[in-house]
């Protein structure tokens, strides 16, 4: 039963009509990740590393502009098949930040693809729109 759902800025990409698809990490390090550019996907794992960082001026939609942005976060996902960085955009939610995922948290990440380098050694993460934590560390 999930603790918490944090819902980011959503993105919509036409490849991605339907449920997200659910993969491994193992699958986003391996060379089928430039199949997976800007694609919805679900990962489930643990996280670590997490870093907030301090609110800034918004400026990336229409809707930010001029507020401060929250929650603007990155942190490490670990599945049983390797790990990848994880990218959250920010709102003008003040207590955004309080549903953000701890370090050692279990949680099911749902976020588009982004591959910076296909080649080996890959350098693939995932943009969160949706976060769910599982267990809280």
């Amino acid at each position: 039963m999930p603790c918490s759902l944090l819902v980011v800025a959503p993105l919509f990409h036409p490849a991605d009509a339907g449920e997200p698809e659910r993969v491994s990490i193992q699958i986003l390090s391996s060379p089928q990740a430039t199949s997976y550019q800007q694609h919805l996907v679900t990962l489930e794992g643990v996280t670590s590393g997490l870093h907030i960082a301090p609110p800034t001026v918004g400026s990336y939609s229409p809707r930010s502009r001029g507020c401060l942005l929250y929650r603007q976060a990155s942190f490490v996902l670990e599945d049983e098949t390797g790990s990848l960085p994880v990218v959250v955009l920010g709102n003008c939610n003040p207590s955004a930040a309080e549903a953000l995922p701890k370090d050692g948290d279990r949680v099911r990440v749902t976020g588009a693809v982004q591959v910076l380098k296909s080649e080996t050694p890959r350098d693939v993460g995932v943009q969160a729109t949706v976060i769910q934590i599982l267990e809280p560390h």
